[in-house]
């Protein structure tokens, strides 16, 4: 019990360390502020309607909360062309919210059903809504699991949600690996480093050459301290410098433990710098022009971007959406045509520059866009309706407006009648269907832009030459590669002691024939194996001995199963089994750790969800309880006997 003791201080020792407990500042790469970057613009954590331009009443008025003054909201909104007005339908959230809490139900819906109007791309409503239904009736679980449902689809249709749970996803996933394999090294250091020792003084004689070789083995051994490695590293070196003592099968989880250590902090290390540069930045104003409401504040930014990167036409056509919801159509023109000449097959700067021709009632160059837009992709029903009102302006015969009408809703038959619906007005932004950068065009900008123009395989090379945290400052992965091809060529010219699984002593391999393919001492083997008759003295000692260590190994391996599930499976040495158990173990520990996110979402408070907290909590304690049941059923790797005279 005491080597299990003794084994634990040790891991939380190291794993606090690891969550940087006992340094002022948070340690790589799991830490606080890792990803600083914001999703949401700060103004949007206020409700201020004419700051936006929505109502024209002073900003401490309330908010409208009759239909009629909704409707006319959502009519204005309409006319001005914003997709989403977060601000206000999360004000709307928080009144439905209260009024849920109330009992009056009925009105708590028709805010919360407002709220997915104004915002079709926020997930909040339909969780909202969730619990409204969860309200009237319990046992209507298909409707609450339906808004649930929506609610989570919804978070990959919005580029900062769906930024916001990729790196929240790759956050947790990274560091359960990393600290799965930093219990894999602290096993491979307490198990092995005994036989490093052993070596010293089994070695240790008054020859000169013998001094200076267990010299240079006791300063090798303290290299990471003198060299100040980090604690990944530092236990990747000494895994690497036990190879010898090591079995063959946690030689391969070595090796994917330098891989592990190369790539993943290499990969955070590079998210959370790409994610507070300008082109992050840029991507989150692109997504609030074109999903949400811009401001003044967005233009200039877009515009700044524009003055050093004029060859962008993925800005350049944002700045022409703004403009042409705007009005100012010679200016969104000016902006389309130069998105066309940089990216001459961009289907929707040909189809919103339609839209703008269209507004300056240039009938024929809005067809003939239409129709380039049509050649070039023609499978978006959203060209050919515009075509549609194009040839309405055109002509009164109907036939060729009902072909690209009806074409129009074959192919988009959601987006089409919803257009159909909110066109009874004169307003441009309605008479005609927007284009604008989907979820999935920003995210692959975003990916494009991190992985820079040498591309994906680029970053796998190089992440072998990024310096390492040391004193050194040439020390890279690539040179603890180097050391760990060199150290096992040379463990192959040598005869390493092993571990007798029966007695724990060390012993230069006496094979057990077994399909486990363990080594066993010379006297286990005659005495377990073979069933030889030797002294009584020997036979008792041998026994009491292997007893002895037997039962301690299961209550090393029972006791730190209970509080690290996996841990067990590694001491015993079924290593891939405890390196899984042990990653859903941390996946489950880190997600209640950073329940909220790793970035902020100021758009709304964090609201604790009891189902989805109790869906979680309900997951660990099935795992766990497993892990408690599969414990039981373990029975010690060696049974010993022998027989009685």
């Amino acid at each position: 019990m005491k080597k299990a003791i003794l084994i634990l201080g040790i891991i939380l020792l190291v794993l606090l360390y690891y969550l940087g407990l006992f340094s002022k500042q948070d340690t790589l790469p799991l830490s606080s502020d890792f990803f600083s970057a914001r999703t949401y613009t700060e103004r949007e954590s206020t409700l201020d309607l004419k700051e936006i331009g929505f109502i024209k009443k002073r900003a401490s008025e309330p908010l409208p909360l009759t239909r009629k003054e909704l409707e006319a909201l959502y009519q204005t909104q309409l006319d001005r062309g914003v997709k989403n007005l977060p601000t206000v339908s999360l004000a709307l959230l928080r009144k439905a919210k209260e009024a849920r809490e109330r009992g009056e139900i009925e009105k708590a819906q028709e805010w919360t059903t407002y709220a997915m109007k104004i915002s079709p791309a926020l997930s909040q409503p339909h969780v909202e809504m969730a619990k409204i239904y969860w309200k009237k009736n319990p046992f209507h679980l298909h409707q609450v699991f339906s808004e649930i449902l929506k609610a989570q689809l919804k978070k990959f249709h919005d580029y900062p949600s769906l930024l916001r749970l990729t790196y929240h996803g790759l956050y947790l996933l990274s560091n359960a690996i990393l600290m799965s394999f930093i219990l894999f090294g602290i096993m491979i250091l307490i198990k092995y480093l005994p036989l490093y020792f052993y070596d010293l003084r089994k070695n240790l004689t008054q020859e000169l050459r013998s001094l200076l070789l267990n010299g240079l083995k006791v300063f090798v051994l303290f290299l990471p301290i003198f060299l100040r490695f980090d604690l990944l590293w530092s236990l990747f070196f000494w895994a690497t410098l036990l190879w010898g003592y090591v079995p063959h099968r946690e030689k391969k989880l070595i090796i994917f433990f330098l891989i592990v250590t190369t790539y993943f902090p290499f990969f955070l290390k590079s998210s959370s710098s790409f994610l507070n540069t300008p082109n992050s930045e840029i991507l989150l104003e692109m997504n609030e022009a074109n999903h949400g409401n811009w401001t003044r504040a967005t233009e200039e930014k877009l515009r700044a971007w524009i003055r050093t990167q004029p060859n962008d036409s993925e800005v350049l056509f944002t700045l022409g959406l703004i403009a042409k919801k705007q009005g100012q159509y010679a200016q969104a023109e000016e902006y389309y045509r130069k998105a066309i000449e940089y990216q001459p097959r961009f289907s929707q700067a040909f189809s919103n520059l339609g839209n703008v021709y269209l507004a300056q009632k240039q009938i024929p160059s809005a067809i003939s866009a239409y129709q380039q837009a049509i050649q070039i992709d023609p499978h978006k029903g959203a060209y050919y309706y515009n075509l549609s009102r194009a040839y309405s302006q055109e002509t009164f015969l109907s036939g060729k407006i009902d072909r690209t009408f009806q074409k129009a809703r074959e192919l988009d038959p959601a987006l089409i009648d919803f257009h159909s619906m909110v066109v009874d007005s004169p307003h441009m932004n309605r008479f005609v269907i927007d284009e604008s950068l989907s979820t999935r065009t920003l995210w692959e900008r975003c990916l494009h832009q991190f992985m820079g123009k040498e591309g994906f395989l680029y970053l796998l090379f190089k992440a072998w030459f990024e310096k390492v945290p040391s004193v050194i400052p040439f020390l890279a992965p690539i040179l603890f590669l180097t050391f760990l091809i060199g150290f096992s060529r040379y463990a192959r010219a040598r005869r390493f002691l092993t571990r007798c699984p029966m007695c724990g002593s060390p012993t230069h391999r006496f094979y057990l024939e077994t399909q486990k393919q363990e080594f066993v001492c010379f006297n286990c083997y005659r005495i377990f194996v073979q069933k030889e008759k030797l002294h009584p003295k020997i036979m008792e000692k041998k026994s009491l001995q292997a007893k002895a260590f037997q039962k301690e190994e299961q209550v090393t391996r029972t006791f730190l199963s209970y509080l690290f599930t996996g841990f067990g499976y590694l001491w015993r040495g079924q290593s891939f089994k405890g390196l899984l158990l042990l990653f859903l173990f941390f996946i489950f520990i880190l997600r209640f750790l950073f329940w909220s996110g790793l970035i902020p979402d100021t758009r709304l408070q964090p609201q604790s969800s009891p189902l989805l907290a109790t869906l979680w909590g309900g997951l660990f304690l099935v795992f766990y309880l497993l892990n408690v049941w599969d414990l039981r059923r373990q029975k010690p790797s060696f049974e010993m006997e022998t027989e009685k005279d």
